[in-house]
């Protein structure tokens, strides 16, 4: 017997100055098919509102915006470098980091201008991003062995920037916020180093509250919507992390495989864990406290790597995005639109080989984390021929036998359930050889 797999993908990603210059699914879940080709040949993160999706591309010195449906809408140009991003609460103003201008951009998300500059002075080259406290903090280079964190006072009728008395950090750190603690910033180190600490910052400066070096070498991070907790994606792993911020005591994993890459929350608390390499699926989805994944996504199985930062939500969680850098050479957005059901997993079982002229049993179950209707089935067909449907039973196993004609000794067989209101498509396929 022999199932088809993917292979895991070889990452095409050219390093260079921490962004990317861009020069097959298992048995189960949603496969994107197509996407959308982006007029951008970088990317260094994605970030979703309730109108827009919006990916920084610090190769073509210029943000993205491109509607829910991955229409372009415009293209923000001359943005030196741009890398992170965060959005205020009211999605009123997007604020880039410009780290080849030592600056910041405030963007205007109606008009989709930029409407002044934050210098961050001179060698400082910002990168992360994040709201808290009324300020906005930024990861940046303090000197040439160490970086800090910086903040500037957005609230106040004068913003002022401050830099970091002590700087501790080995790289430019990834931040985190969320307004469901909005006195509360979350750092982690990106570049080799490990450490994480969790900053009060109601006072207008950085008072740390609790410090790990658990983990380290983080590529993306995110904050639960109540400001508890935060997921890691460090890409030395092989699942994501959950870690509870009032002591940095790891809460939870989630078993994603290599390489941890992305991770985005949103407002209900579903989880959204990106990898770079895993073979099967790209990004896995959990519901709030659950570490079984109901979802899995491929990205256009064999065709593109899933970018670092590259997962983002719609706020209302009703719509995924995902940004792929294609075997093609392109930046392609992804947009998976039924996101809240669940993935439909086939699992296969057949003798490795069969006499010919005799029939081959195949038996097979069909699982899921939500329940199937009771009287559900599955299509099958033999090297695309359709055979008779097949009932799957409460307990969700079937079988079918088949005798083939006497010339096709290498059947395929691809069972598929069609999906109903709170199941995805699944399928999988099995190889049985015949003997004389």
């Amino acid at each position: 017997m022999r199932i088809r797999r993917r292979a895991a993908g070889v990452a095409l990603v050219l390093a260079a100055a921490s962004f990317n210059l861009l020069g097959a699914p298992g048995t189960a879940g949603a496969r994107t098919q197509g996407g959308t080709v982006l007029p951008v040949r970088s990317h260094w993160q994605t970030l979703a509102d309730s109108r827009h999706v919006y990916v920084s591309a610090p190769g073509d010195d210029a943000v993205l915006a491109t509607d829910h449906d991955g229409q372009v809408v415009t293209m923000v140009e001359g943005l030196d470098g741009a890398r992170g991003m965060t959005e205020s609460v009211d999605e009123s103003t997007l604020y880039v980091a410009l780290p080849d201008a030592d600056a910041i951009s405030v963007i205007d998300t109606t008009t989709l201008t930029e409407t002044r500059r934050i210098s961050t002075g001179a060698g400082t080259e910002p990168e992360s991003l994040a709201l808290a406290g009324g300020r906005l903090f930024f990861g940046y280079q303090a000197t040439d062995f160490d970086a800090g964190i910086g903040s500037v006072a957005i609230a106040e009728a004068t913003q002022t920037v401050s830099l970091d008395d002590n700087p501790v950090w080995y790289g430019k750190p990834r931040l985190a916020s969320s307004p469901g603690a909005p006195d509360r910033l979350v750092a982690a180190d990106s570049q080799g180093a490990l450490g994480i600490r969790v900053y009060d910052v109601g006072s207008g400066t950085l008072r740390e509250t609790v410090y790990s070096d658990a983990v380290g070498d983080v590529e993306d991070l995110a904050m639960t919507p109540d400001g508890n907790s935060v997921i890691t994606a460090n890409g030395s792993h092989y699942y994501h992390q959950r870690w509870h911020l009032s002591d940095l005591t790891e809460e939870a994993r989630y078993d994603t495989g290599p390489y941890p890459n992305s991770v985005a929350v949103d407002s209900h608390g579903t989880v959204a864990a990106g990898i770079l390499a895993g073979g099967k699926w790209d990004v896995y989805v959990y519901r709030p406290g659950e570490t079984a994944a109901y979802r899995t996504v491929a990205l256009s199985p064999g065709h593109g790597d899933l970018l670092d930062r590259g997962v983002a939500w719609a706020p209302d969680g009703n719509r995924l995005f995902t940004t792929r850098f294609s075997y093609s050479h392109e930046v392609v957005l992804d947009i998976v639109t039924d996101v809240a059901k669940a993935s439909s997993t086939i699992t296969l079982s057949a003798p490795p080989t069969n006499p010919v002229g005799t029939p081959v049993t195949v038996t097979g179950k069909l699982t899921s984390l939500v329940p199937f209707p009771e009287r559900g089935a599955v299509t099958v067909t033999r090297n695309g021929v359709e055979l008779p449907g097949v009932k799957v039973g409460r307990d969700g196993t079937f079988s079918f036998s088949d005798t083939p004609p006497d010339w096709n000794t290498y059947p395929q067989y691809t069972v598929t359930y069609a999906g109903d209101a709170r199941h995805v498509l699944g399928t999988a396929t099995v190889m049985v050889e015949f003997v004389g």
